[in-house]
């Protein structure tokens, strides 16, 4: 498995073409060789291709707007930009508020989300789903990420162990569900500091690395990265280096 960046965690550091280049340098030059795109400012898509290639990096999936995932003219042009850039997923990072958090409500959604994935058939591209907390309430009795799962065949997941945590199930349990629907993993560690849930560098927090990457090799998970959406010890970057120092260290980084 391949262990990569999630963009986001360094957003601030983003905004402009210079600094988004600046930004993967300063990435590969801390040992990464893969990013998955998101938060980043505007730009060029194949300028930034020329970057990801420049500084020897694989975009191996995005974060993109919902407005144009959703919209097919807008996704046939995000497929062929998606194939400039080399990347093999388009993603979304959160279900859109215009889909209610109601049994109805992922009703739509679901079936929209199956429509984005016909539309990818044959493109050489997959669709992936960030969950986050919210998908694990409960509607009409049934839990709304096994209806996710279960309603849409075709999607792929990138699913995020520390939101699971957060919903109150077992990262683990959800890895076994899914097995080799997950092309991404996020890996974030979860921490409790005065009584508050915080985002936290990998190894500095409660989840079960060991039971987690003993899944990611059961199941062939091919690529995960690590995301940090806050809460950072000093700044993003030091929090980066940190996860892949306790990944290096643990010997979960074996590319």
């Amino acid at each position: 498995m391949k262990i990569g960046v999630q963009m986001y965690t360094v957003r601030e550091y983003l905004k402009t073409p210079k600094e988004i280049n600046s930004s993967l340098k300063r990435i590969k030059e801390m040992g990464f060789d893969m990013v998955q795109l998101s938060g980043n400012g505007p730009i060029d898509n194949n300028e930034l291709a020329a970057m990801l290639k420049d500084n020897g990096i694989q975009a191996v999936g995005t974060h993109s707007p919902w407005e144009r995932v959703a919209d097919k003219d807008e996704l046939a042009r995000l497929i062929e930009e998606h194939k400039v850039l080399g990347c093999g997923q388009i993603g979304i990072g959160i279900k859109p508020n215009i889909y209610p958090d109601t049994y109805d409500g992922y009703t739509g959604f679901i079936k929209k989300v199956n429509e984005i994935c016909d539309q990818l058939d044959g493109t050489g591209l997959g669709f992936g789903y960030h969950n986050h907390e919210l998908e694990f309430m409960k509607f009409n009795g049934v839990c709304a990420m096994d209806r996710l799962i279960e309603e849409c065949p075709k999607c792929e997941f990138t699913l995020d162990v520390f939101w699971v945590q957060a919903g109150g199930k077992d990262p683990c349990e959800y890895m076994d569900k899914l097995k080799n629907r997950i092309r991404i993993l996020h890996l974030k560690d979860y921490r409790v500091c005065a009584r508050q849930r915080q985002f936290a560098e990998i190894g500095q927090g409660n989840l079960n690395w060991p039971a987690i990457f003993s899944r990611c090799d059961q199941y062939g998970i091919p690529c995960a990265v690590i995301e940090q959406d806050g809460d950072f010890l000093k700044d993003p970057f030091e929090s980066l280096a940190l996860s892949r120092k306790f990944l290096v260290d643990e010997g979960y980084w074996k590319n």
